[in-house]
């Protein structure tokens, strides 16, 4: 009889503790679930994590091009500027030099005036001379 209560007590217990241990069943099954979306999770993080880096190493080489454009450009933004100044000399110089030519032909051209005048002044005593 004590096997036969042992038995029935058994039978109570499991009947009793089925609901339990199927609630502890689905609550390992959940957590097994959390653990497997936290991994998850984690790999993202991770993954995220490593594309944050390559971004940051992608601005930080764009920054330096960019620094690298900007001297390059102010370098031959320099360059350009001292040859517009040297063209301006050049041109100064030149216009200089134009004006003194010109002034030196309009000499000339008078000098020749009085020398044609002369010329001719002469031809005319001369032929006067011949005449007489």
């Amino acid at each position: 009889m004590s096997h036969e209560l042992a038995e029935l007590l058994r039978s109570v217990l499991k009947e009793e503790l089925q609901p339990i241990h199927e609630r502890l069943d689905r609550l390992e099954a959940g957590q097994q679930r959390l653990e497997e979306r936290q991994q998850r999770l984690e790999e993202r993080q991770q993954r995220l994590e490593e594309r944050q880096q390559r971004l940051e190493e992608r601005q930080q080489r764009l920054e330096e091009k960019l620094d690298h454009f900007i001297i390059e450009t102010r370098s031959h933004f320099k360059k350009i500027e001292d040859e517009l100044a040297d063209h301006r000399r050049m041109f100064e110089i030149l216009s200089h030099d134009w004006r003194n030519a010109n002034i030196a032909i309009e000499y000339l051209n008078h000098k020749i005036g009085q020398h044609d005048l002369e010329m001719y002044q002469l031809k005319k005593r001369l032929e006067l001379q011949e005449t007489k």
